[in-house]
């Protein structure tokens, strides 16, 4: 199934105990739910493990069930809190959803930063590279980013990076590189030389909330589903969201001096 839910509900994507883990809600879910008896009889797998704080509107989870793709989604998505799911396939026993074809992660940042500078930055991480100082992996650094894109998208600036996997920390510690170079606190040369360099350099973290996992990809289409009830209580929310954004925009004109309506 493909799976949508706010990371900031959330402990991290993997199991944790005693910590409400998106993982673990899937599992509670199922089984709530009958689509599968327990945790270790469904061998469940998520295809990316995302950080606390992290979202996603396409990750992968992988499990055992006698039940049809559009059954198991409506049965889910009925018990699930905080996790939405919106597309299923059929899969082979031996399926493994950590090996994608692509994934696409998102960046978020304010209106207010220079798309020209953070596109050039980024262009210093495309292909395959030692990403030792940019990850938290200390045995497999060396990874290839297919693509990075900076684009401006309503009132946000968004950063696409796309590749077949991705080691632990590596998109927030790359837009905090980009950040860093924007703001001319470094340079290009500085990143370039930072990429496989033996010697320990750190350009810092970006927070975790603003990253999203977009999509996950393989060589076959999870379909769509349709379900009525989930469309509701999404609906619900967005109105809920629509009227919490009016009064943080009211209140930010009137911090700001800004003449009221």
């Amino acid at each position: 199934m493909k799976i949508a839910y706010e990371g900031t509900a959330f402990h991290g994507e993997a199991r944790q105990p005693g910590l409400r883990t998106v993982e673990g809600e899937v599992i509670h879910a199922l089984a709530r739910a009958r689509v599968i008896r327990d945790g270790p009889s469904s061998r469940l797998q998520s295809a990316s493990r995302t950080d606390r704080g992290v979202s996603a509107l396409g990750n992968v989870v992988a499990f055992a069930t006698s039940l049809a793709p559009e059954a198991c989604v409506r049965s889910f998505n009925a018990k699930s809190r905080g996790v939405w799911a919106w597309a299923a396939a059929l899969v082979s026993d031996d399926f493994n959803p950590r090996r994608a074809r692509e994934r696409w992660y998102r960046y978020l940042l304010p209106a207010n930063h220079d798309v020209t500078r953070l596109q050039s930055a980024l262009r210093v991480f495309e292909g395959e590279h030692d990403f030792r100082n940019f990850t938290r992996d200390r045995t497999r650094t060396i990874s290839s980013i297919t693509g990075v894109t900076v684009g401006r998208e309503r009132d946000i600036v968004a950063l696409d990076f796309r590749a077949p996997s991705f080691r632990w920390n590596l998109v927030r510690r790359i837009v905090a590189a980009a950040l860093q170079a924007e703001m001319g606190r470094a340079s290009n040369a500085n990143l370039e030389r930072a990429l496989g360099a033996a010697a320990r350099i750190d350009f810092g973290l970006a927070p975790p909330e603003p990253l999203v996992l977009m999509d996950v990809a393989y060589d076959f289409e999870l379909l769509p589903v349709r379900d009525p009830t989930t469309t509701s209580r999404i609906l619900r929310l967005a109105e809920q969201r629509a009227r919490e954004r009016w009064f943080t925009e009211r209140l930010e004109e009137r911090f700001l001096g800004a003449p009221p309506d």
